[in-house]
């Protein structure tokens, strides 16, 4: 998941008019914002109210402004010029596509790690992966998760693509969050897969792991919000097919280290 900073509540359980204590207050307007989505107190269309989120939250409207351009990067919110803020289109492929835009630009690091074999970057990662094992709670294991690929974006990622990285600091950790009490044992699952493929040199596997990894959280969190009926019920056609992974199969070379590749 997402690097991202420590929270006090997950997303559906923070009470109204609490006072929010982050290291940057604008990520915890942000978090309020799409507490009000996931809880459906905000809806596709809806005028959000600048000067009602900083009297809830005791913050100045600067943070709250800064927060909404977060959300606009994040396609949640539309801010027309002159005209204010509104909720954008908030669908189950909203959050899909986050979840798989974020899984493929994560792979690219931990498939370099893979091809590498920095044994320094090897050993920190294998120690984050044995603490994750050992967590004793599922706060402490999302603690470790976060570590792991912020160490591996450190590691091997480029200035463009950790630029990139950090555009997913909204939708994405809040979704990581709600989905993480069923997605917990998936998760452990394919993190010490992706830890397993990056020691074995198998760049492709490494970074199947982290889209399916993702893609997970994606699906968790989607079923979540329709059984809180704030997403449509899936159609009885089809489910989602999850086209990262065609993608990554497409990608194939790339990912087993062609010569040429960086």
């Amino acid at each position: 998941m997402p690097p991202r900073g420590t929270h006090d509540t997950s997303p559906g359980e923070r009470p109204g008019g609490s006072r929010l204590h982050r290291t940057k207050t604008s990520d915890a307007v942000v978090d309020h914002v799409i507490d009000l989505l996931f809880s459906g107190r905000l809806r596709a269309g809806d005028r959000i109210d600048l000067t009602a989120i900083a009297d809830d939250l005791g913050v100045s409207r600067a943070p709250v402004r800064e927060a909404l351009v977060v959300l606009e990067r994040d396609g949640l919110v539309t801010i027309p010029f002159h005209k204010g803020a509104f909720v954008s289109r908030f669908d189950a492929e909203t959050l899909h596509e986050a979840f798989e835009l974020y899984g493929m630009l994560s792979a690219l690091g931990s498939s370099r790690v893979a091809r590498g074999q920095d044994s320094g970057v090897l050993a920190a990662l294998g120690r984050i992966v044995a603490e994750a094992g050992a967590a004793a709670s599922i706060e402490e294991w999302e603690q470790h998760a976060r570590a792991f690929r912020r160490t591996v974006n450190l590691a091997v990622a480029g200035s463009r693509l950790r630029s990139l990285l950090r555009t997913f600091s909204g939708l994405v950790p809040a979704a990581s969050r709600l989905s993480l009490p069923r997605s917990v044992d998936g998760e452990r699952e394919l993190l010490q897969r992706e830890y397993d493929a990056m020691l074995a040199g198998d760049p492709h596997d490494a970074a199947s792991a982290v889209i399916e990894h993702l893609a997970l959280i994606g699906d968790i969190a989607v079923q979540t919000l329709r059984e809180r009926g704030i997403l449509e019920p899936a159609p009885a056609s089809r489910a989602h097919d999850h086209p990262a992974l065609r993608a990554l199969v497409a990608l194939d070379p790339p990912f087993r280290g062609a010569a040429g590749n960086p």
